[in-house]
């Protein structure tokens, strides 16, 4: 698959598009209203944004292309200065895919863009099949998740959660073990993110998302509505972790 990649307001843009040429479709952006007009025309692979744009920071464009239809799939790297819990937070919010701090070396942007693409495209071939548990049922070869019958949709990140905690049901799953299968990082500095991305899956499930639960000081667990009963539900979750 041939990947085209954008880069917005990044000072780093020739250098990048060096390191990057060779293997991918690289197309640079000083200007946001350009960028639109680039997604708008033709969507893009992976945005590689600066939370320093030139015109317009980098977070409220990407506010403007997650409102926009071409822009809500669209996997995004922010490249920024600042990396406190706070930004990391905002960030993974708007549902960045990943989050990389200046200065940087561009090898490890490179394997960052490759992650990310793996993560989004080419991990559809090695997805199995539908998974149900309790009210709530996803197909993973088609992206789609199901809540009593009704369409819910969810961003990449939140559907890979959904999936990782389906596939594991009744387990506890720490953060960090989410970390390292999702974003495939070990940094502690994510740790929120992971916080922030449960918390909007459980937000896009509505009722159905009271099925993941918070086990204090450990992680998180998708609890089958069977089990779902006050302590019950807690023993149960304690009874494996990951």
């Amino acid at each position: 698959m041939a990947y085209n990649i954008c880069l917005a307001g990044n000072s780093e843009a020739v250098a990048i598009m060096r390191q990057l040429g060779n293997e991918f479709s690289v197309e640079s952006f000083e200007a946001a209203h350009l960028l639109l007009e680039r997604l708008r025309a033709m969507p893009a692979s992976l945005l590689v944004l600066d939370s320093d744009m030139p015109d317009m920071p980098g977070l409220a464009l990407l506010r403007v292309i997650r409102e926009a239809s071409y822009g809500r799939d669209l996997p995004v790297i922010l490249v920024s200065e600042s990396k406190t819990k706070e930004s990391l937070a905002e960030a993974f919010g708007l549902g960045v895919d990943d989050y990389l701090q200046k200065p940087y070396d561009l090898r490890e942007l490179r394997v960052r863009v490759r992650a990310v693409l793996r993560r989004r495209f080419e991990a559809l071939e090695q997805w199995g099949g539908p998974l149900t548990v309790g009210d709530i049922e996803i197909d993973p070869s088609q992206r789609r998740c199901l809540a009593a019958g009704r369409r819910v949709i969810l961003r990449p990140l939140e559907f890979a959660v959904l999936e990782v905690l389906m596939l594991k049901a009744g387990r506890v799953l720490s953060r960090p073990y989410l970390l390292s299968n999702i974003w495939r990082s070990d940094s502690s500095a994510y740790l929120r993110a992971v916080d922030t991305v449960v918390s909007r899956l459980r937000k896009a499930l509505g009722a159905h998302g009271r099925m993941i639960q918070t086990v204090s000081k450990l992680g998180y667990c998708l609890v089958p509505p069977e089990e779902n009963t006050g302590g019950r539900a807690a023993k149960n979750a304690g009874g494996g972790r990951a």
